[in-house]
């Protein structure tokens, strides 16, 4: 955060960014605020994290893939996370516990090369459920959850001439959160924000529109010298 005037509060024009800090201690020194707010948002009681790897088995042998020879290299691709009616992320609070629960499909990914050239593999759609235990917190009605989804394919191994492997790792995070009014100390609105950068324009040439280019040409008129010059032999 950049501000002018640290001796005058009257002063202050306060911008985005880091405090400035103080040249002997180090610490970072920032203007006073201007004024008491209210605001409404999301407070965020409790989270947690879980870290779970799956190891996913891609048989091609029996799968719809045409392989050639043996699998001579495999390169993991990003796993999807599914959200769509026959596939929903469901994340929810069980009633009567202090427990909750994500449920969710992703589809894994890699790309392989046979004997012949590069193909693609993508899996059928995978189920996950994670159950979590918070405190009793969990059970008052004005809390919900929040649940974030994170997904990295972490190595992808080929086990069998036509088998791979593929390790998935997955973050889930979990929140406890109720939608709040908070006071805090602020500085006013946010500043106007500078004008974007921009691509250069590449200028094109110059339209000018042929309206002769619309038809085709018409009949030349006949040579009146030609025609005397006839009329005389």
């Amino acid at each position: 955060m950049e501000y002018r005037g640290q001796n005058n509060p009257q002063n202050i024009n306060p911008q985005p960014g880091p405090c400035p800090r103080d040249h002997v201690t180090g610490e970072p020194i920032c203007p006073p605020p201007t004024e008491m707010v209210c605001i409404k948002t999301q407070k965020v009681y409790e989270s947690c994290v879980a870290s779970l790897t799956n190891e996913e088995v891609a048989d091609l042998r029996v799968c719809n893939v045409n392989v050639v020879g043996e699998i001579r290299e495999a390169v993991c691709k990003d796993p999807i996370l599914l959200d769509e009616p026959d596939f929903p992320i469901v994340c929810e609070k069980l009633p009567g516990t202090n427990r909750a629960r994500v449920r969710f499909f992703y589809i894994y990914r890699f790309a392989f090369l046979d004997d012949e050239n590069w193909k693609q593999f993508q899996s059928d759609p995978v189920f996950v459920e994670k159950t979590v235990i918070f405190s009793d917190r969990i059970m008052d009605p004005r809390i919900f959850v929040q649940c974030e989804i994170f997904l990295e394919c972490t190595e992808v191994i080929i086990t069998d001439p036509q088998v791979v492997t593929v390790c998935i790792g997955k973050g889930l995070v979990f929140k406890l959160f109720a939608d709040v009014q908070l006071l805090i100390p602020a500085y006013g609105f946010c500043p106007e924000p500078p004008e974007c950068v921009q691509p250069p324009l590449v200028p094109c040439p110059e339209f000018v529109f042929d309206w002769d280019a619309k038809y085709p040409p018409q009949d030349e008129p006949p040579n009146n010298d030609n025609n005397n010059n006839n009329n005389n032999c």
